[in-house]
């Protein structure tokens, strides 16, 4: 942890640099006056700290505590969490904010079990080793901005705060307990045993309970309980380039695109079966987020699982398989940068292994270029000797830089060698060698309405009546992810009836539900935005799912708002509506109506305003839209008084509401605006009752 002016180290809890005094307190940059957001709260306290006290003399005992505490903030820091705070000898740590990721349960997992391994080597030969107690809990906190004797910081309020400190206490030394929705979210990376239920003191319900384990390597065969819907399109088109190359000897690539949730990993999973049965290897590497800045993190990924597939070290596979048969040039070359890859990782090269020690490594750049190359090629080359090979590079767009140049010469090869590479990607990346003639690009889509159905259908353990298929069409756009997400939420809180044969979803009840699980993954997608056009995206989902980017530029108090609008279309949050247009240079032009790609990204971005944030933007929009000509209807300006807690103006609006409604005949209608005014009356909250 270093200060980020004079790159001095930072030490445990201080809030002014020692060398320059930089404050390093103040509020990261970026974080609002507060908003709501999914995040992973970390526990971890030191178990001996009191025997210590009162066996050694406090000099030493700080010097030891410090030392371990270092260690355990340096592993925060490793997996981009933020540093909570330190309490006496215990650390509190926050994965999602101020900025979240996909995957910060995982992190927070990886974090756990890097710190009891980190605290193990500090303590190893000490007769007195410290450990740790840690507990990890997920859930929805209030991030605030709090400014208290004029020093700023970032304070979290929610029930996961609470409850990992009251798993930490109920841990054991050396050991680390999950709550249910960080397994959920961490699985299946993560290695856990079920402990139970408990009811944890200061709660009102028990929760269960998790020891974690291990971290585990995902090999592709996720998600396998229920059979692939709708993809036979794209499916033979990944089994034809198998059975292409098992004929030619020549194999390709296809780069496999689509947003987050949509299918990609599970498509590509159901190729295992084809390519094993055309006698073709399969190797699948996975990109975790966590891992972009680890050198060649990728390249010794896909080393370790061929070691581990043919049962010897991966140092004594990459050697056999390169062959010996090159002159002294090439040789220098490839084994220079062989131990450039193998550097500060577990992968040896050792002399009895084959390896020629006077090559240590490539410090020139041009060299190492060409010495990756040839390692690549001339291990490819001898892996695919005895047999063809399928690779998935799973998350591509997480790869680290270095593997990105190997793994390219590895795409280039499949055009001469028996060699099929798959990759998922989201957008907008596109690596740049899919223009080479043997490489395709697949785009993926949602699911269409049918396989929406069938998918929910297969996961409700039930089929859906019409107006839940339709339903949950509407609300996730087709995304396999949020399909599976939605109706597992809906199960299990009692949201869906058994109607005779079918699964009737209660609409109302789930309006503004969005899982867990979804909202973390849709929080990151929001906070790697740029500040501008996150706050559009907050001010337009409190206009509604379909928004006029007029309406939008006048409460932003600004002219034009095409660059942040565009932003968010490239980010895959929002769309033109139907009938819209774009320049001919496939720039965006100022449009006059906009939506969400998903209900959920709206419910999702909504979900994370403050209580008096939405209020006041509710009130400008109601205000704006009284003025304006033709003026809006009576409903939707009750819908935004009641959401800015304004009964007195919401109660004739929706009387006005329900009077339009019964001179059109809506006799449901209307008796809903008038209940909803009644349950106004009563002091009820009625804003998902005004149709």
């Amino acid at each position: 942890m270093l200060c980020p002016d004079c790159a001095a180290p930072k030490a445990p809890g201080a809030r002014f640099c020692h060398q320059c005094g930089r404050k390093l307190d103040a509020a990261p940059i970026g974080l609002k006056v507060g908003d709501r957001r999914v995040v992973t709260a970390l526990f971890a306290d030191l178990v001996g700290y009191t025997q210590l006290v009162d066996e050694l003399d406090p000099e030493e005992v700080r010097s030891r505590v410090d030392g371990a505490l270092t260690v355990l903030g340096d592993a925060v820091v490793r997996f981009d969490g933020s540093l909570e705070k330190f309490v006496g000898d215990a650390v509190l740590a926050v994965f999602g904010a101020p900025s979240a990721h996909d995957d910060d349960a995982l992190r927070a997992c990886l974090c756990a079990l890097e710190m009891q391994a980190a605290l193990a080597r500090l303590g190893n030969g000490s007769d007195r080793p410290l450990r740790l107690r840690i507990g990890i809990a997920t859930g929805e906190v209030v991030a605030a901005v709090r400014d208290l004797a004029g020093i700023r910081s970032v304070a979290l309020t929610g029930d996961c705060m609470t409850t990992a400190a009251r798993l930490q206490q109920l841990a054991e030394p050396a050991e680390a307990l999950l709550d249910e929705a960080t397994v959920q979210a961490a699985e299946p990376r993560v290695a856990v045993e079920r402990v139970g239920e408990r009811l944890l003191r200061g709660q009102s319900r028990p929760i269960l309970i998790h020891r974690l384990r291990d971290e585990r390597r995902r090999a592709g065969n996720f998600g396998r309980t229920i059979r692939l819907v709708g993809r036979d399109t794209e499916r033979r088109r990944l089994a034809e380039v198998i059975r292409r190359t098992a004929r030619t000897g020549r194999g390709g690539a296809v780069v496999v695109s689509g947003e987050a949730g949509i299918g990609k990993s599970r498509l590509l999973s159901e190729m295992e079966s084809e390519a094993r049965a055309a006698g073709f290897g399969w190797v699948w590497i996975d990109n975790p987020p966590h891992r972009m800045g680890a050198p060649y993190h990728t390249v010794r990924a896909m080393i370790d699982a061929l070691a581990d597939e043919f049962g010897v070290k991966a140092g004594v596979l990459a050697r056999q398989t390169v062959g010996s048969k090159m002159d002294e040039e090439t040789a220098r070359l490839l084994f220079g940068a062989a131990a450039v890859i193998a550097r500060d990782s577990e992968m040896m090269l050792l002399p009895e292994e084959g390896w020629d020690q006077r090559f240590t490594g490539l410090s020139d750049p041009a060299e190492l270029v060409t010495g990756l190359k040839l390692v690549s090629k001339w291990f490819l080359s001898g892996l695919v000797a005895t047999q063809p090979r399928c690779f998935v590079l799973d998350d591509y767009h997480w790869m680290d830089p270095s593997s990105q140049l190997m793994l390219a010469e590895m795409v280039r090869l499949a055009g001469e060698l028996p060699i099929v590479v798959f990759t998922a990607v989201r957008p907008p990346m596109t690596p740049e060698w899919t223009s080479l003639p043997h490489v395709e690009v697949l785009d993926l889509t949602g699911l269409d309405e049918a396989a929406t159905e069938e998918l929910g259908t297969a996961v409700g353990g039930a089929e859906l009546d019409a107006d839940s298929a339709e339903w949950l069409f509407q609300r996730t756009a087709g995304n396999a992810l949020f399909i599976g997400e939605v109706i597992r939420m809906l199960r299990a809180s009692g949201r869906m009836n058994q109607v005779g044969a079918r699964l009737r979803i209660d609409r109302e009840a789930a309006r503004r539900s969005v899982p867990l699980s979804l909202r973390a993954l849709l929080g990151a997608r929001i906070d790697a935005l740029p500040p501008s056009p996150r706050s559009a995206l907050e001010v337009a989902a409190v206009i509604g799912i379909t928004f006029p980017e007029r309406l939008l530029c006048e409460l932003q108090g600004r002219s034009d708002m095409g660059d942040d609008l565009c932003q968010l279309a490239d980010a895959g949050i929002l769309v033109r509506c139907e009938g819209e247009s774009e320049r001919p240079d496939g720039t965006c032009e100022r449009t006059g109506c906009w939506r969400f790609r998903h209900q959920l990204f709206h419910d999702a971005a909504y979900g994370r305003l403050l209580t008096d944030r939405k209020r006041h933007l509710h009130t400008a929009l109601a205000d704006r839209l009284e003025t304006v000509e033709p003026a809006a209807d009576a409903a939707e300006l009750a819908r935004h008084r009641i959401a800015a807690g304004d009964v007195e103006r919401a109660l004739p609006l929706l009387e006005r509401a329900a009077t339009e409604a019964e001179a059109m005949g809506a006799l449901a209608e209307a008796e809903a605006f008038r209940q909803a005014a009644a349950a106004l009356r009563d002091g009820g909250t009625v804003a998902s009752q005004v149709p």
